[in-house]
C-alpha cells in the first residue's frame, strides 16, 4: 500500500523475532470517576483515525476534510513493529510489541516501556503521560477518555472516543500550540489498539 519502507533510519534490534501475546484484554482505565465541570475557551479541532485494515494498526489519522496527518502501518513482514508516520511517510514513531511493549517517538521520546510513558494509576483508573517534562493526566469521562493537564480541574486539552470503524479525537487549539497532536495520536493509538501495553 506505501512504497516508503516504515521503518527506514530507525535502529531496530530482534528484526524478523516475534513475541507472544497475553491472552488477557489490557487493563481498562474507563470506569467512574468523580468529573469536576470543565470550562474552557480554546476551540476543538476533529481528528479521524480510520480506514481500518483491518484494524487500528493499519490505519490513517486524518482531519475533518479527510487529510491524511498520519499514517499507522504494522509491516505483515515485522508484525512486532508498528510506525507512525507523518503525512510524506516519515517514520515518527515506532512500537516494539513484546511482552512489555516499548514506544520510541523521535525528538520527543526515548526508547522506553509504555507503561512507564502511559504510567496506571494506583487505583488503575487514570494513566499520566509526560511530554517534553510537562505532566498530563488521561481519566475517562462517560465513553471518552479525556487528556488534562496535571491540574485537571480546569485544563481539558482532548478527548478520544471509539466508534465501530473509526476513533475521534477532539483537540483543543490550545493542545495544538503546545505540540501536543502527535503524542495525543500515538496516546489514543496505545489506549485504544486492543493490545496489553503494560
Amino acid at each position: 500500500m506505501y512504497h516508503n519502507h516504515p521503518y527506514d533510519g530507525w535502529a531496530v534490534s530482534g528484526q524478523g523475532q516475534s513475541s507472544p501475546w497475553p491472552s488477557n484484554p489490557p487493563p481498562s482505565i474507563l470506569g467512574a470517576l468523580p468529573y469536576p465541570t470543565v470550562t474552557y475557551s480554546s476551540s476543538l479541532v476533529t481528528y479521524h483515525i480510520t480506514d481500518f485494515a483491518p484494524n487500528v494498526l493499519n490505519s490513517k489519522v486524518v482531519d475533518s476534510r479527510g487529510r491524511v496527518h498520519f499514517i499507522i502501518r504494522t509491516d505483515n513482514e515485522m508484525p512486532g513493529y508498528t510506525a507512525i508516520q507523518n503525512a510524506q511517510q516519515n517514520s515518527i514513531a515506532l512500537i516494539e510489541w513484546k511482552s512489555s511493549p516499548t514506544i520510541e517517538i523521535r525528538s520527543l521520546l526515548t526508547k522506553q516501556q509504555v507503561r512507564n510513558w502511559l504510567r496506571l494509576s494506583p487505583d488503575r483508573s487514570a494513566r499520566s503521560m509526560e511530554v517534553r517534562g510537562v505532566k498530563y493526566i488521561w481519566a475517562p469521562h462517560n465513553q471518552s477518555i479525556n487528556l488534562h493537564a496535571s491540574d485537571y480541574a480546569r485544563s481539558f486539552l482532548a478527548n478520544v472516543t471509539r466508534a465501530p470503524t473509526s476513533i475521534a479525537i477532539q483537540i483543543t487549539s490550545d493542545a495544538l500550540e503546545q505540540r501536543l497532536l502527535e503524542s495525543t495520536v500515538i496516546a489514543a493509538l496505545l489506549l485504544q489498539c486492543g493490545r496489553n501495553i503494560d
